[in-house]
Order: C-alpha cells, then sequence, then structure tokens
C-alpha cells in the first residue's frame, strides 16, 4: 500500500485506540464523568465560545469533526510525509517517537495558558502524565499499523520479503 493510504490506515486504528483509552482513562479516574476525553479533545482555546459552552450539540459535534480530521487524517499525512527522518528502525519507534513530538507541543499550550495566568503547573500534572501515555500510545499504533499496511519501514531502507515475494 502506498505510504499516503498506510497512514490515513494506520491513523483510523490509531484513533479508535486513542479514544478508547482516553474513555477507559476517563472510567477509571473519574467515573462517569468523561474528563480527560473532553480536554484531550477540546476546541475551547482555539475556537473560542461556541466550542466552550458545556453541554452544547454544536461544540460537542464540532469538537468530534476536529478530533476526528486532526488524529485520523492530519496527524497521519504528516507522520507518513517525515517517519523515515525520524530516529529508529522500525514503525514503532518512529511512532512513539512522533507520539512524543506531538506530546511536546501538547505541553507548550499547556505552559502557554499557565503563564497566561490560568491553572497552575501543580493542577496540570496529572493531565500532562496521562496525555504523554495517550499520545505515546497513539504514536505507538499510529506506526505499527503503518508499517503492517506500507509491508515497509520507509523508502531508504531494503525491501522487505513481503515486498520481494509478491
Amino acid at each position: 500500500m502506498n505510504p499516503a493510504r498506510s497512514s490515513i490506515g494506520g491513523g483510523i486504528v490509531a484513533t479508535a485506540v486513542l479514544a478508547v483509552f482516553l474513555l477507559i482513562t476517563d472510567f477509571l479516574l473519574s467515573g462517569t464523568k468523561i474528563f480527560v476525553f473532553a480536554t484531550f479533545t477540546s476546541l475551547c482555546a482555539i475556537g473560542g465560545p461556541p466550542y466552550c459552552e458545556a453541554g452544547s450539540l454544536t461544540a460537542a459535534g464540532l469538537t468530534f469533526f476536529w478530533f476526528i480530521i486532526l488524529f485520523a487524517l492530519g496527524w497521519p499525512l504528516l507522520f507518513g510525509g517525515f517517519t523515515w527522518g525520524l530516529p529508529g528502525e522500525s514503525g514503532l519507534t518512529h511512532g512513539a517517537v512522533f507520539g512524543f513530538i506531538l506530546w511536546i507541543g501538547y505541553v507548550v499550550t499547556v505552559l502557554y495558558g499557565i503563564w497566561a495566568g490560568g491553572e497552575t503547573f501543580a493542577e496540570d500534572l496529572p493531565l500532562l502524565i496521562i496525555t504523554l501515555f495517550a499520545y505515546l500510545v497513539y504514536g505507538l499504533v499510529l506506526g505499527g499499523v503503518y508499517d503492517h499496511f506500507a509491508g515497509h519501514r520507509t523508502f531508504l531502507t531494503r525491501r522487505t520479503d513481503r515486498e520481494t515475494m509478491g
């Protein structure tokens, strides 16, 4: 399969796994509230008031739409384009590095919020730890599924047995 299709296939699977991971984390930490999932997918800081209204059908629909677009299409296509430049030899390693890079971007936005007078670092620390694991899970699944679908690691490596046999 070509890199774009492999990336999107990996992104769809990784997004589903990420959503399940976030929902299970919410269930274990807070019962029926979906605080971690809602925080992870929140567009409030980007989109402003229409996205911030709790319980709003519009906010929920738009947030879900952008979550799918970003994690099932956007990040995977970026990963597929730059996977060859990431350190490591396997898709799992590349995915973990990619997930860590995405998490660093998330940390920067949290630190900006703290600097702007929002919450304190101590208040955000548990969520930062959870999101680190979430991004690593996302990256690992994305990289592993990408490799499975593509049948190769990168265009810079030798052909795999599967490619030479078929």
